[in-house]
């Protein structure tokens, strides 16, 4: 029976892929570059060339090294019955940390006077404007793994918590669900809002100008998701406004975010270059979970991260 091949499109920690040759004995592990090792592979580690993939007769399943999935990739991997896995799951933990970290740092002024110590400028009057997040709602969009971390998070710091999602099931650590179409509702309860859903076409522009108006003035928006759920001239204009005091973003509609993008500037927003889940990309956990998967699919178990090609995620 010829062995399975698998090729690596992705990163791997050093020595990872000797642990991965030493525990399947039967499987190849190719890298993505050996010449013509996509029409010849059973499965691939990370994103192969899609504009090749039409080409791969024989893939049967994709482990992406990330929990974004392509939306290019969801009709060709329909169309020839290869199934897609993520890590979807993963991430929780450390980007609800960064979200967390953006709402106390606009909250409570931070990036104000780590401008004014540069200028070795000593000004309490920042504290007059300083809140608390203890006793605020924040609306969560998307209550997956990320969002439902969130939760858990701003509920240690006193907060209530609203949520929002495409379907009914319950999430913990959340007072009120709300469905997707009572968006602006659910914005009139927030204080402050984080985006934490999947782009698909059915969340791409979801947050514009009709849900920014219903937030309370002065209420706090950050973006650890994708930056085109977001209507960004909205965003820039509500900003602008006053209206909203505050954005902290990780994700952007283009990126890199070009160097003269408004956002650079407004001195009410927190830019980070999109590494909120870093610490998992940088660490053995992917690997793991690809082995776990490849255990499950080899005995046709169940995978963890499974993308529902339909819906995108």
């Amino acid at each position: 029976m010829p062995k399975l091949i698998v090729i690596v499109c992705a990163w791997l920690p050093d020595g990872e892929i000797e642990h991965w040759r030493h525990t399947f004995p039967d499987i190849d592990f190719l890298d993505a570059k050996t010449p013509d090792a996509l029409l010849r592979a059973d499965i691939a580690y990370g994103l192969p060339d899609l504009a090749r993939l039409p080409e791969a007769k024989k893939l049967r399943w994709i482990q992406l090294a990330s929990a974004g999935v392509p939306h290019a990739l969801c009709p060709l991997a329909q169309a020839q019955a290869i199934r897609v896995t993520n890590l979807a799951g993963l991430y929780g933990p450390t980007i609800a940390e960064h979200a967390l970290a953006m709402l106390l740092v606009l909250n409570r002024n931070l990036h104000i006077v780590q401008r004014q110590q540069l200028t070795k400028t000593w000004d309490r009057s920042v504290m007059n404007t300083m809140r608390d997040l203890h006793g605020k709602t924040l609306a969560i969009v998307g209550m997956g793994n990320i969002g439902c971390n969130i939760a858990r998070l701003a509920r240690a710091f006193g907060m209530r918590v609203v949520g929002c999602r495409r379907t009914e099931t319950p999430s913990a650590y959340v007072d009120r669900l709300y469905p997707r179409a009572d968006l602006a509702a659910m914005f009139a309860e927030a204080d402050h809002v984080a985006i934490a859903a999947p782009l698909t076409t059915a969340t791409e522009g979801m947050v514009g100008p009709e849900a920014f108006q219903a937030l309370k003035p002065g209420a706090i928006l950050v973006n650890v998701s994708r930056g085109p759920i977001v209507q960004e001239k909205a965003l820039i204009d509500v900003l602008r406004s006053g209206h909203l005091r505050g954005a902290g973003l990780d994700v952007f509609a283009g990126e890199p975010l070009p160097a003269d993008h408004p956002l650079w500037t407004l001195p009410n927003v927190l830019v980070s270059p999109h590494y909120s889940g870093e610490t998992v990309n940088t660490s053995a956990l992917p690997a793991r979970r690809f082995l776990r998967n490849l255990r499950a699919f080899g005995q046709d178990e169940l995978q963890e991260g499974l993308v529902d090609l339909k819906h995108g995620y």
